[in-house]
């Protein structure tokens, strides 16, 4: 741009000499020819360039180097988006494609929008976290949570640093790429490998045992019944400590869901479990499965001992503990009016008046003692003795106390009725029950006081699973220290054993078999608690007889 001449003097002053005003004269008249020449060829008369010329960013026209009206180029302000672009600088989210300035992205290879990095952090873009080692603003910004508040990068994963990243399931638990513990009871889980316990629930959390991770039968122990108002249900796992001793004994029977969930996590192979485990199990609980493991179940439907037959209505001894066992449900070309708890489909033909999330709520029988046994162990205990339970029960004539006094209701031999108020509940063996009219028939499922649907299933009347309580629907039948269900409901097969035994089998030939002591609590069908002499050979079946596993 050419200078600016002052005014001449012979314009301003009339006194000035006039030959040297004619020279000046001369030479102004040249330079505004000159002005004019330049000012048409290049616009830049009337200020500094980008000022209020022509090629000033604010002309309103595209001029100069810009890409777009007044943006874009080397002097203008950068162009906003959808404004014509050359390069990703024109433009002010830096991202320049095929000459039009377009929106951040979180994959268009430039740190722009409020990305912390190269198309990572922030959240305008859609760009996802920041891996190890990049620049991040917040914990927000990275993968792993962690922006170190120092050098502004993103930290790797780590199992002690109070936030849940890698493959962790919760904060510093579960998962392995963190090499973090495995989570407590109540922690997010998504495997059962992520959980102390080795057990993570349908809901996504580690379960207190590794047998609890279902609702039916896992959950839903306790007082009140199934949509009840008012009703109070829990994990059917947990122990509590018996009284004077440091074993604890599980707060509820053993249920048909809790060994369908092992059933199923070994896929019937339950000896081959064994097999593979008992190495890493306590001795005592070795102790109560070695000898016995040739009956234990190496698939789920190979008859006879295939699991599903083990937990049916298969009988093994058809003289023990007496000639009938109470396990049938049969059909109604056969009915066989008992019931089995552990729903085993079609396998044996049977014709089911209640489906299996019924029948997993219920407390497991018709179970012999092996694969009674290998269950507890599974499940990181061992099977009950008789003086746990006995211990569990305590020392007066009810588990609540010497009174009020239990009874119930002798219906044989009409199944239907009429129906005679019993007592007491504790008459123990060889003592017969009379009438008691004033005998407490709430206080434990004790000689047919529960019926749930009440009259069963009319068009199925020979499955008797209605007679049979879930765990903890009594609340009164509890042990000193809290133990449900201890007086009633069903017997309990323990690992306490007695002299052999010499009778029929299935097949029948004459076989000898240890025997084990049941408790001495009574069952839901008249057998009075206090009999101390039940003991039967080990692969015995009962549908008034299930089990309880202890914790060292």
């Amino acid at each position: 741009m050419l200078p600016r001449l002052p005014t001449s003097p012979c314009l301003r002053e009339k006194s000035a000499p006039q030959a040297s005003c004619g020279v000046m004269l001369a030479m102004l008249a040249i330079v505004t020819m000159v002005t004019a020449c330049v000012t048409a060829c290049t616009g830049t008369i009337g200020g500094e360039d980008g000022e209020d010329g022509p090629n000033a960013p604010t002309s309103g026209v595209q001029s100069g180097d810009e890409t777009d009206v007044d943006c874009g180029g080397a002097s203008a302000p950068k162009c906003t988006i959808g404004k014509k672009c050359k390069a990703n600088g024109d433009c002010t989210t830096s991202n320049c494609i095929e000459g039009i300035c377009k929106d951040p992205t979180g994959l268009d290879g430039i740190k722009n929008g409020d990305e912390s990095d190269v198309d990572c952090g922030g959240s305008t873009t859609g760009a996802p976290r920041c891996g190890t080692g990049k620049t991040c603003g917040t914990a927000e910004d990275c993968e792993s949570h962690v922006c170190d508040p120092t050098a502004k990068t993103c930290k790797a994963p780590t199992s002690t640093d109070g936030v849940k990243n890698g493959d962790e399931t919760d904060v510093d638990c579960g998962g392995s790429s963190t090499s973090a513990p495995k989570c407590d009871v109540g922690k997010s889980c998504a495997a059962h490998s992520d959980c102390t316990l080795d057990g993570c629930d349908d809901t996504k959390h580690c379960a207190n045992g590794r047998s609890c991770t279902q609702y039916n039968g896992g959950r839903s122990c306790g007082v009140g019944e199934e949509g009840a108002t008012g009703a109070m249900h829990e994990s059917c796992c947990g122990a509590l400590p018996i009284p004077n001793g440091t074993t604890k004994l599980d707060k509820y029977k053993i249920t048909a869901g809790r060994m369908r969930a092992f059933i199923e996590r070994v896929n019937g192979d339950v000896l081959g479990w064994y097999e593979s485990n008992k190495a890493t199990l306590p001795a005592s609980a070795q102790a109560q499965i070695e000898a016995y493991k040739a009956y234990l179940p190496s698939d789920r439907t190979t008859f006879p001992l295939g699991s599903d037959y083990q937990l049916g209505s298969t009988i093994y001894l058809p003289q023990r503990p007496s000639k009938t066992q109470g396990c049938g449900v049969g059909n109604a070309a056969s009915p066989a009016y008992g019931s089995h708890t552990f729903h085993n489909g079609s396998l044996e033909s049977e014709d089911f008046a209640f489906d299996q999330n019924f029948r997993d709520r219920l407390p497991l029988n018709c179970v012999p003692y092996p694969i009674l046994a290998a269950f507890c162990a599974w499940d990181g205990g061992r099977l009950e003795t008789f003086d746990e339970h006995a211990n569990a029960f305590g020392t007066a004539p009810f588990p609540w106390g010497a009174t009020p006094i239990a009874g119930g209701f002798n219906n044989f031999p009409d199944e239907n009725g009429p129906y005679t108020q019993v007592g007491p509940a504790n008459a123990g063996a060889g003592n017969p029950l009379g009438p008691c009219p004033s005998c407490d028939t709430t206080l434990l499922n004790w000689a047919h006081t529960y019926q749930v649907p009440e009259g069963g299933d009319p068009k199925k009347p020979w499955d008797y699973a209605y007679w049979i309580s879930p765990p903890g629907r009594f609340p009164m039948d509890k042990g000193p220290a809290g133990h449900m269900d201890i007086g009633g409901l069903m017997m309990e097969i323990t690992a306490s054993t007695a002299e052999n035994d010499t009778t029929t089998d299935y097949t029948g030939q004459q076989v000898t078999q240890t025997m084990v002591r049941w408790s001495k609590n009574g069952s839901w069908e008249v057998h009075a608690m206090g009999n101390l002499q039940w003991k039967f050979a080990f692969m015995t079946k009962y549908g008034k007889t299930g089990g309880r596993c202890a914790r060292d």
